[in-house]
């Protein structure tokens, strides 16, 4: 959640409206979300397999994991993290914008790298598949393709 020394994608008005949306129109709330967060660009074949996964779960539990995600602040931990680390984020993601990237990056104690894949979302092994398998081999020393 955005805070004045922080821009985190969505201000508490964002996530109480989003809430309330689950609450009160699931089935609505799952196919906007899923075109939101996969990315307006994508084909509709990664939006809907993504919705449809959203719809397989009961309202009240995609309601407390939304709480869970969009309520719990564990910024205060980055400085604890002293395992090297690599961040992978997309170009376009608006659910969580590239600064937050480099927010953790920056929090992080230990060795850190930025990979940015240039992609529509918030689900790059959906939108980027085959350039998130070259990002993950060259951290993991392996050729993806």
């Amino acid at each position: 959640m955005n805070s004045d020394d922080y821009e985190g994608g969505f201000g508490r008005s964002d996530i109480e409206d989003l809430m309330n949306n689950i609450e009160t129109n699931f089935p609505n709330w799952a196919q906007a979300f899923a075109g939101m967060v996969v990315g307006g660009d994508q084909p509709s074949a990664a939006v809907d397999k993504f919705a449809g996964s959203l719809r397989r779960i009961r309202p009240e539990v995609a309601l407390a994991v939304a709480k869970t995600v969009f309520y719990c602040d564990y910024r205060e931990l980055l400085g604890k993290v002293s395992t090297p680390t690599t961040i992978v984020q997309t170009t376009r993601d608006v659910a969580v914008p590239t600064s937050v990237a480099y927010f953790i990056q920056e929090k992080i104690r230990g060795k850190s790298t930025v990979e940015i894949v240039d992609t529509d979302g918030h689900f790059p092994h959906l939108t980027a598949p085959n350039e998130l398998l070259d990002v993950l081999g060259g951290v993991l020393g392996f050729e993806a393709n």
